[in-house]
């Protein structure tokens, strides 16, 4: 393994959006979309794409967190305390009248909108990314558990955002577990903190090894300042009445996509609270570097619980997977799913093939970002592998939190 090539998809961030987006998604830059697509109606109105809804026993409840860590200057800005913003999705009880939490919020909407419309090469504003909603009931009442319910964190691909993983998110909850998702401030694609506040993403030093081994160590140090968060008293008092009191954070998962499957594995390497983590194609796509030493010394020394990497086909199979698994043959595991690409394991699953048939979005664009195989199999599929892991390491019987 050469460890100076390129990160195929942690890869260099201008100081653009758009080329922030696009270095993400490994697309180079295009041509200003023509004013008409083919299977298109410019003149129509915007396409808003629906999420699907999940399949578990609970609805789901949604409360938005603003976290100030005072003990850490932010590592971005270098003035100022840490700020981050957290969704904590859980199972719910009375819904009704509640509003749906929106997938994206329309300040953030607004960045994207332009970005997503170069990369998919569809008319500027034929998509309204702000109107798509989620399935979670803002602030709603918690569903009362017959015991405090197993934590589940999750972490975002580098250069995301925490909405795109909301169909895996919401399944969790629907089964039963409390889940908190996290920006990364300044180096998600942008974090609205409200009253027109947007923090957008900072590049500098991103394309390089050192930067990108910082950011790793930031998205680390996040994660272990929002379990610290979870246990203080003021943050469960500002969770939805009765929240607070079902987190159970003995029991504590994790899991992302991308840069989020490395940070749930570096995070569990550092702090021993959490149980059982899942790497949703970030190992696959991410060789080791010389200037990672948390890396290497991860793969190295392995895991001692459990771990699930699994992969898309669309990447190259690297040999730092196995490489982790050797280190911890009783810990971890590798599955790939076939006719997946880098994106199956973001919203992008359900949503863009919406796009095809409604938007006249090519199926090669697609095909790229999400493979080939039926949308709605992998999209069940990769439910059926997120909530069965931790339904076994955290929900099993004897364990169970409802």
């Amino acid at each position: 393994m050469n460890p100076h090539r390129p990160l195929p998809l942690l890869t260099v961030l201008s100081a653009a959006l758009l080329a922030l987006l696009l270095a993400g998604l490994s697309l180079r830059p295009s041509p200003p979309p023509a004013s008409t697509t083919v299977g298109a109606d410019p003149a129509a109105a915007p396409v808003v794409p629906r999420l699907p809804a999940p399949t578990g026993p609970y609805a789901v409840g949604r409360a938005d967190l603003r976290l100030v860590d005072r003990q850490r200057t932010d590592p971005f800005t270098h003035r100022g305390p840490r700020e981050l913003m957290v969704s904590v999705w859980y199972p719910a009880g009375d819904t009704a009248g509640r509003p749906r939490a929106r997938w994206m919020s329309p300040g953030l909407a607004e960045d994207f909108s332009a970005a997503a419309a170069r990369i998919l090469r569809l008319p500027a504003g034929r998509v309204d990314w702000s109107a798509v909603t989620t399935h979670a009931a803002l602030g709603a009442p918690p569903a009362e558990p017959a015991r405090p319910r197993p934590t589940v964190l999750y972490s975002p691909g580098m250069g995301t955002s925490r909405s795109w993983g909301t169909v895996l998110v919401e399944e969790l909850a629907a089964h039963g577990c409390v889940v908190v998702t996290m920006d990364h401030t300044y180096e998600s694609l942008a974090v609205d903190f409200g009253h027109g506040r947007i923090a957008r993403a900072r590049t500098a030093d991103s394309g390089t090894d050192a930067g990108l081994a910082r950011r790793m160590r930031v998205r680390a140090a996040d994660t272990e300042f929002v379990l610290d968060a979870l246990a203080r008293p003021g943050t469960r008092r500002a969770l939805p009445a009765g929240l607070g009191a079902q987190l159970d954070l003995d029991r504590i998962g994790m899991f992302g996509h991308s840069a989020g499957g490395i940070t749930a594995a570096e995070t569990m390497a550092r702090d021993p609270r959490i149980d059982a983590g899942l790497d949703l194609d970030g190992f696959n796509v991410t060789p080791a570097r010389r200037s990672w030493p948390e890396l290497d010394r991860l793969v190295r020394d392995g895991l001692d619980r459990p771990f699930l990497m699994v992969g898309s086909t669309a990447t190259s199979a690297e040999a730092l997977p196995a490489r982790l698994r050797d280190s911890s043959p009783a810990s971890v595991s590798i599955r790939r799913m076939a006719g997946t690409a880098h994106y199956s394991f973001s919203d992008f699953q359900a949503l863009l093939p919406q796009l095809r048939a409604r938007a006249g979005l090519p199926e090669p664009r697609t095909a790229r970002l999400i493979g080939t195989a039926a949308p709605k199999t992998v999209v069940d599929r990769a439910r059926a592998i997120v909530t069965g892991f931790f339904d076994h390491h955290l929900l099993r019987p004897g364990r169970s939190g409802g």
